[in-house]
C-alpha cells in the first residue's frame, strides 16, 4: 500500500517538472519530454549566474551519426540575442549525450546540457531559447524552443 502511494504522489510530481517546448523550423525530432531546473509550465524561471540543467528525453533521430555539435539561440522578439554555447559544452558526444555517441537512427537518446553558470546577454525579459543537435554532415538530430525569463 505504501509503495502505490509513494508512486501516486511521484507520477503528479514528475509531470510538473516537464516544460512547454516547440520544435526548430528545421524538421528536426523533438524529445517526448523536456525539464529545465525546477521549472514547470510555459515559461520557465532561470537565474543567471546559477546552474543550467536542462535534460531532454526520448529524442528519436531518423539518421544515425557519429558525432554530435550542440548549439543554443537565445531570441528575444524573434532576434537572435548573440548568446554563445560554451566551448566546452559543443561536443555533445563528451558532454551531454547520455552514453556518448555514435547516436542510432531508430533509437531514443537523452541530451542533457549541464552549464555550470548560465551567461545571459538579456536580463528580466521573456527570451525564447532553443537547443539543438547536428550530426555527421549536418543533419538534425534533434532541436526544440522553450521560453525563459532570466533574471
Amino acid at each position: 500500500m505504501f509503495k502505490f502511494l509513494l508512486v501516486a504522489a511521484l507520477v503528479p510530481a514528475m509531470a510538473l517538472a516537464n516544460v512547454a517546448f516547440t520544435g526548430c523550423p528545421n524538421g528536426a525530432p523533438t524529445p517526448a519530454s523536456l525539464t529545465v531546473n525546477q521549472c514547470s509550465g510555459d515559461v520557465c524561471i532561470l537565474q543567471a549566474g546559477q546552474p543550467l540543467t536542462a535534460t531532454a528525453t526520448g529524442i528519436v533521430s531518423p539518421v544515425g551519426s557519429a558525432t554530435a555539435t550542440a548549439h543554443i539561440v537565445a531570441r528575444v522578439a524573434g532576434l537572435d540575442v548573440g548568446f554563445e554555447i560554451p566551448p566546452a559544452l559543443v561536443n555533445a558526444c563528451q558532454v551531454g549525450i547520455e552514453g556518448g555517441c555514435p547516436v542510432v537512427a531508430g533509437t531514443p537518446f537523452t541530451y542533457t546540457l549541464n552549464d555550470p553558470s548560465l551567461d545571459a546577454p538579456a536580463r528580466d525579459i521573456e527570451v525564447e531559447i532553443e537547443v539543438g543537435l547536428t550530426g555527421d554532415g549536418g543533419s538534425n538530430l534533434g532541436c526544440l524552443r522553450f521560453r525563459a525569463r532570466i533574471q
